[in-house]
């Protein structure tokens, strides 16, 4: 099994610990014992939320919080109203993980789903930042998702993080257990705050993904392969092997001897 495999797929490490006291914490554990509960979790939740809502979002949020604890049925309700949020919620960390899906700025990519080109777009768009004005090729990447494996989402992520440097803003995305990573753009001063170390979600970013893959190279001349294109990705698996990252297995095929350092031919992405 890949390193993209363990990640994506059912055998995730990212997984719920049904151990933890975080996981298994249902709404009766929190509003009837409260004094068997580590509320350290909920102040390293508090502090992520701190970093990704502002103003009136955030004290909103610390409101919504408190009436979960005393009233967890009628905060969901107030919350997702008659609406199916799209996963059960059975404790705070369900409740916090959809709370923030729906009322901050992100984008919520269910794993092995498309559309993720456009839910980018559009969540570059509410930071206020003309996605036209990156240099990204949307309309070509969003045309390749029924065509490439999971790992172009990862791909526009890293186009993505680079160019959002120059507005001092960092893409970034958090797994908490579930089959879902949830994605935010944030001041990189807010970023820097962020506990890594965290047992409670997973940072999805650039450092994440360099342990998953190895360098990934964006096609820019024409190679004289069957089926590669300008345009297409591809991933360096050995010092002189490029893999091509296809959904259809029986068309990816290994390139060799590729001059890297020709970016009239292969432009490193990540």
């Amino acid at each position: 099994m890949s390193e993209k495999d363990k990640v994506y797929g059912m055998d995730s490490p990212i997984q719920p610990n049904e151990t933890s006291t975080f996981v298994k914490a249902t709404d009766m554990e929190i509003s009837q014992n409260s004094n068997n509960f580590d509320f350290r979790i909920y102040n390293e939740l508090d502090d992520f939320a701190a970093e990704v809502l502002e103003g009136k979002k955030l004290v909103n949020y610390i409101n919504t919080r408190r009436e979960y604890f005393f009233e967890p049925k009628e905060a969901i309700f107030n919350t997702f109203g008659e609406e199916e949020s799209g996963e059960t919620i059975k404790t705070f960390s369900d409740f916090y993980y959809q709370y923030l899906a729906k009322k901050a700025d992100s984008f919520l990519y269910r794993f092995m789903s498309k559309g993720y080109t456009e839910g980018l777009k559009k969540l570059v768009e509410k930071k206020g930042i003309d996605p036209n004005e990156l240099d990204v090729n949307w309309e070509s990447i969003k045309s390749k998702e029924e065509k490439y494996e999971e790992s172009l989402i990862d791909i526009l992520y890293a186009i993505l993080n680079y160019e959002l440097k120059a507005y001092g803003m960092e893409i970034f995305g958090i797994n908490m257990g579930y089959e879902s990573t949830l994605y935010f753009i944030i001041p990189e001063k807010s970023f820097l705050r962020l506990n890594r170390e965290s047992e409670l979600f997973t940072i999805f970013d650039i450092g994440f993904l360099e342990t998953i893959y190895n360098e990934i190279y964006e096609v820019t001349g024409d190679l004289g392969i069957e089926n590669v294109e300008i345009g297409d990705f591809i991933e360096k698996k050995d010092d002189n092997e490029y893999h091509t990252l296809f959904a259809d297995s029986s068309k990816n095929c290994i390139i060799k001897d590729i001059d890297e350092d020709d970016e009239t031919m292969v432009k490193i992405i990540l």
